[in-house]
């Protein structure tokens, strides 16, 4: 059962790409000129697929989420279920991602629409991408990364890379610590599988640029995991051990 319900659930995505998404943002991107609001669209959307597949996300620290959109959400990264959590619990965002996903048809497409950043193998085709972030955020965008660079495979935070804390260093952007909770029991990353449960969403203190200027982007980059790894489960019992 878990299975089919794995199944149903991508499927379920990938129809409403091109059925629902695909039309909406012509609508919003082409004839509005907004297409950084054309994902508005995934918050109905993936609250329907949650309570089809009986997935219940719960929020902590919601009055940390700042009411303009120009933050970086920095998440630790177990599933594919985490981008979609973030959509309808957060706000509607943008993310860093691997560049190959941009040589996938129509999808590389929307993914430059919607405002998201390649992340190249090779470090020069990176240059200038804290620019780029920044840019973003002026336009109103947010961005969101998992500084793991992958998913986690039981939950237990992988090394976080050093870039998006140097580029918050250099370009003065705030950085939004969020830990994602179980999203692997969820939907897992080993395995088509998918259980249904609660996702839980912990949202940390805001990050300024003010808050961090006297420290290196490495204490940065440790202070934000530490913060992140805080709230997940198997931190949370060595405290209460």
């Amino acid at each position: 059962m878990a299975f089919i319900r794995a199944i149903f659930y991508y499927l379920s995505i990938a129809v409403c790409i091109f059925i629902i998404g695909l039309p909406y943002m012509f609508y919003r991107g082409v004839l509005c000129h907004r297409w950084s609001d054309s994902t508005r669209i995934c918050i109905p959307f993936f609250n329907t697929l949650f309570k089809l597949v009986g997935i219940k996300v719960k929020i902590e620290g919601k009055e940390n989420i700042p009411d303009h959109k120009k933050f970086v959400i920095v998440a630790n990264h177990q599933s594919f279920l985490d981008i979609n959590v973030i959509w309808p619990s957060i706000t509607i965002t943008s993310f860093i991602a691997k560049a190959e996903l941009w040589n996938i048809p129509v999808f590389g497409w929307i993914l430059n629409k919607i405002g998201c950043i390649p992340v190249h193998r090779n470090p020069r085709k990176n240059l200038g991408m804290g620019t780029t972030v920044k840019k973003r955020l002026e336009n109103n965008i947010t961005i969101s990364v998992f500084p793991e660079g992958h998913r986690s495979a039981d939950g237990h935070m992988l090394p976080f890379q050093n870039g998006i804390f140097r580029m918050a260093k250099e370009n003065g952007f705030p950085l939004l610590p969020v830990t994602i909770v179980d999203s692997g029991k969820r939907l897992a990353k080993t395995k088509w599988a998918q259980t249904p449960g609660v996702v839980k969403i912990v949202v940390h203190p805001l990050q300024t640029p003010e808050s961090f200027s006297d420290k290196s982007a490495t204490q940065l980059r440790d202070e934000v995991r530490n913060m992140i790894e805080s709230a997940l489960p198997y931190r949370q019992a060595e405290k209460e051990a």
